[in-house]
């Protein structure tokens, strides 16, 4: 991913309403490299203390061991999965995490995660809530799916346009 893409993925995710990260697998432990205003909010963490930093540092060691397995395999074979955890705030208050990671990048090896994060309250309401956050979710998703396509296309574009170019360079010289 290149400067310019992430330039655009932060300013989609600074306007989301939903917690947002974005995890690099290309380094060393799949450090965040992005977390919108909304998951510092949600966390209590300022953004210095979160960049660089795989999102467990949210879980004490001995939660969701069998969530983080899942999780595991699931980034082992660059699919989407969903998961329940239990966090804590930097308050050290705590609260369970919906947790969806989808892969960016190519299909089977993504270099990166998409995470959105949603307070679970599950003692009441959570079903309407959760179906809310989804909502928000799946516009946000297709709002960035459309960036994501955009991209590429401009890609595509230039490709086309510095074959064009060879192209005609290449003709002059015959």
């Amino acid at each position: 991913m290149d400067r310019r893409q992430f330039e655009k993925i932060r300013s989609v995710f600074d306007r989301s309403g939903i917690a947002l990260t974005l995890s690099d697998l290309t380094r060393p432990d799949q450090p965040l490299v992005l977390a919108n205003p909304k998951f510092l909010s949600m966390t209590g963490y300022p953004e210095a203390e979160i960049l660089g930093r795989n999102c467990r540092f949210l879980q004490r060691d001995g939660d969701n061991l069998e969530e983080r397995a899942e999780i595991r395999q699931a980034m082992a074979a660059g699919r989407e999965v969903q998961a329940v955890l239990r966090n804590f705030r930097r308050d050290g208050s705590e609260f369970n995490n919906l947790l969806f990671l989808h892969p960016i990048g190519p299909p089977g090896a993504p270099t990166h995660y998409l995470g959105s994060q949603f307070i679970l309250r599950m003692a009441w309401g959570s079903e309407p809530q959760a179906m809310a956050h989804v909502d928000t979710l799946l516009h946000d998703m297709t709002r960035i799916g459309v960036q994501a396509e955009r991209l590429e296309m401009e890609q595509r574009r230039h490709l086309a346009e510095a074959t064009a170019v060879l192209i005609r360079a290449w003709e002059r010289r015959r």
